[in-house]
């Protein structure tokens, strides 16, 4: 009867080992993650930054983790923006606490410089960090039916879902692959020199890699991409997916800012069907005169051979050029 008793007693007491261990162990990751939220907004002050938390809540014992940050706001130390929400709640991996996950729970609200402000808000929005050896992994946001609203601009930008991913690129140290997936696109306002493509954009889809990316850290007022610029930094665009009015295409380009900080690029677009595109553009109310008859030529003249065309945008010298044609002045990016 000891012995029959002893085997009853002893995965009884294994339970409740696991189970104080299970709780220690909760605690433990809880005070280190709310450690590490506290000591990241010591060092973001101390840097010249403002980080403010009104409060931390612990919640999801005992199977999950979740912090919640009420009242969060940031203020940059050299970039001249800010950030602020009522609610974010920070969801850590129990069982892999190097995966985070950041949700916001209410409106963002974003400062730039000069005072002026956009308002984020989304039916579901997560920002997601993964590390490996204390490098990053891999970095990501999801947005489900995501709304910015400028209050001093016109109009409202909104998006069905909105996916972006960034990971180191294994090929070139120091660069960045940068995924990103936008579908059922409404526009705030007409793009200047594609007005007649219109405010619906079905789909827009890319694979870009960002050479020097960690450069685009290093911002500073009045010139957050500077040093990224000076430094050599472009976008490789290895794929470009776009269905925007009459335009369905995918093709392949890069950028980046000249000196005056003006876009400076190409892309090469592959067209099926270019008169619609090119008639298009030379309807646009800001296209110079000579550009708008050139282009409805060539219009005309696809629309007897039903060839297809590789459109050539080119953003050069301050000037926007579609199929060499100069079509309006650039001004600065900011």
């Amino acid at each position: 009867m000891r012995v029959r008793g002893l085997w009853l007693t002893v995965p009884w007491a294994l339970f409740v080992l696991a189970a104080l261990a299970w709780v220690f162990y909760w605690h433990y990751l809880a005070n280190e993650a709310e450690r590490q939220v506290r000591g990241w907004a010591f060092e973001q002050n101390a840097g010249g930054a403002t980080v403010e938390i009104d409060r931390i809540v612990r919640r999801g014992f005992p199977v999950l983790m979740r912090l919640e940050l009420q009242g969060v706001s940031y203020m940059s130390a050299r970039g001249g923006w800010g950030a602020e929400t009522d609610r974010a709640d920070l969801h850590i991996q129990v069982l892999n606490p190097q995966h985070v996950i950041l949700e916001a729970q209410a409106p963002i609200t974003i400062t730039r410089a000069g005072g002026a402000t956009t308002s984020i808000s989304a039916g579901a929005l997560i920002a997601s960090l993964r590390t490996a050896r204390g490098a990053l992994a891999v970095a990501g946001v999801e947005a489900d039916n995501l709304t910015l609203d400028d209050p001093a601009e016109e109009g409202v930008l909104h998006a069905a879902k909105v996916v972006a991913n960034v990971r180191p690129d294994p090929r070139a140290r120091g660069e960045y692959q940068l995924a990103f997936d936008a579908q059922a696109i409404t526009l705030p306002r007409p793009v200047r020199s594609f007005e007649a493509f219109g405010l619906d954009v079905a789909r827009m889809r890319a694979a870009i890699v960002v050479t020097h990316g960690s450069l685009m850290l290093q911002t500073s007022p009045g010139d957050p991409l500077g040093a990224w610029r000076e430094g050599g930094g472009r976008l490789r665009f290895e794929a470009l997916e776009l269905n925007w009015g009459p335009l369905q295409t995918t093709g392949t380009g890069e950028g980046g800012l000249d000196a005056q900080r003006r876009l400076d690029g190409r892309l090469v677009l592959p067209v099926e069907r270019p008169a619609p595109v090119l008639t298009a553009i030379a309807n646009g109310p800001r296209i110079d005169g000579d550009a708008r008859r050139a282009l409805s030529l060539l219009a005309a003249g696809y629309v007897v051979t039903g060839d297809d065309i590789t459109l050539d945008i080119d953003a050069g010298d301050g000037i926007l050029r579609v199929e060499g044609l100069p079509v309006r002045p650039l001004p600065p990016v900011y």
